[in-house]
């Protein structure tokens, strides 16, 4: 391999190291990503989710959408996917921070539990006297952190609480929603595996008010989202609650924070031209003059100038045409200070 070569080969992997990516992504507003379930993990979890409800005879289909967490506005039968599975580095970033995994057998765990609570709320069951019969009052207080029995055979086992799948004793509407999660799964064996167990009396219940409500049309059709990933004006560190400098360090070939200052988020002049454009027209000068006057070679510099130009089409920057001079020269001090830094620290960051 020749020298120059391996010098862009190097710099290009540093410039697209994922923890520049990582960082790119924490400094975003979830509502600018452009987030959709169509083609994701999530969107296969649902398809493969209808079709279990479709073979239960279940008339009924929850409507999905993206949102900051699991779960379903309260009475209303729509189900809240995190937004983060919509997105494999999302994903990703979410299970570094969280010291977690959320694979497809996770997800559907979580689908089948909102589905329940969905249909509770859809057919208004936790109005039905036998509902409270087997599950309680669906007024109980509902709190956050309670205190379960984990050797308990009264409820069945399925989500986690700190460790312990023992989520059923949380509330009566999660008893509720658990019981259907397991009544669901297809593979739950549930009349032999709760065979001595008081919970198996709930989960016939549930076969038996699923066989009467299944093919009826809800009552309740739809309502608000809480929380839906288009209004979640905050930026994804925001939503962590984590600290910018944790990331930044690692983000040697990070330069959002440099192209921000050096143009603007919005077209404001009528003779505003896209900064992308701009450095586009000016890459093969650029790398020239930071070559000339820093002494590296030019396969170091062409992977840094292609980053501003893609990262200042992500971010949607603009300036003023009859400034192209001034701007010239500001890109130009910044770029070679990329790669002075580059030569003497190996890092592409101006500090």
């Amino acid at each position: 391999m020749s020298t120059s070569r391996a010098a862009a080969l190097r710099a290009r992997r540093l410039i697209q190291s994922w923890e520049t990516e990582r960082f790119e992504l924490l400094n975003k507003r979830i509502c600018d990503l452009d987030l959709k379930l169509e083609g994701t993990v999530l969107q296969k979890c649902i398809d493969k989710l209808y079709r279990e409800l479709e073979r239960r005879h279940i008339r009924f289909r929850p409507a999905c959408y993206l949102s900051n967490e699991w779960g379903c506005p309260d009475r209303i039968p729509m189900i809240g996917l995190p937004f983060y599975l919509a997105d494999p580095r999302l994903t990703r970033i979410n299970n570094e921070i969280n010291k977690d995994t959320e694979g497809e057998e996770q997800i559907m765990m979580g689908m089948r539990h909102e589905t329940g609570h969905a249909i509770n709320y859809a057919h208004k069951l936790y109005n039905r006297h036998d509902w409270c019969k087997v599950f309680g009052a669906f007024s109980k207080p509902y709190r956050d952190i309670f205190k379960p029995n984990p050797f308990s055979k009264n409820y069945v086992k399925h989500l986690e609480y700190s460790g312990v799948r023992v989520y059923a004793q949380k509330h009566p509407d999660e008893d509720f929603a658990e019981t259907f999660a397991v009544w669901l799964y297809p593979f739950s064996n549930w009349r032999e595996k709760y065979r001595n167990w008081g919970a198996l009396k709930k989960l016939k219940y549930m076969d038996q008010l699923m066989k009467e409500i299944g093919r009826r049309p809800p009552l309740v059709k739809s309502g608000r989202p809480h929380s839906p990933v288009e209004e979640m004006d905050y930026t994804v560190l925001e939503y962590y609650k984590k600290d910018p400098e944790d990331y930044k360090l690692e983000a040697q070939g990070y330069c959002d924070d440099v192209l921000e200052k050096i143009f603007e988020e919005s077209p404001r002049w009528e003779q505003s031209v896209g900064a992308w454009k701009f450095i586009r027209r000016y890459r093969s000068q650029l790398i020239a003059n930071i070559s000339d006057w820093t002494g590296e070679n030019r396969a170091t510099i062409q992977p840094l100038i292609d980053k501003l130009i893609s990262r200042a089409r992500d971010l949607n920057l603009y300036m003023n045409g009859r400034r192209e001079s001034s701007k010239l020269v500001e890109l130009t001090a910044v770029a070679t200070t990329f790669v002075m830094n580059y030569v003497y620290e190996g890092k592409f960051i101006v500090i």
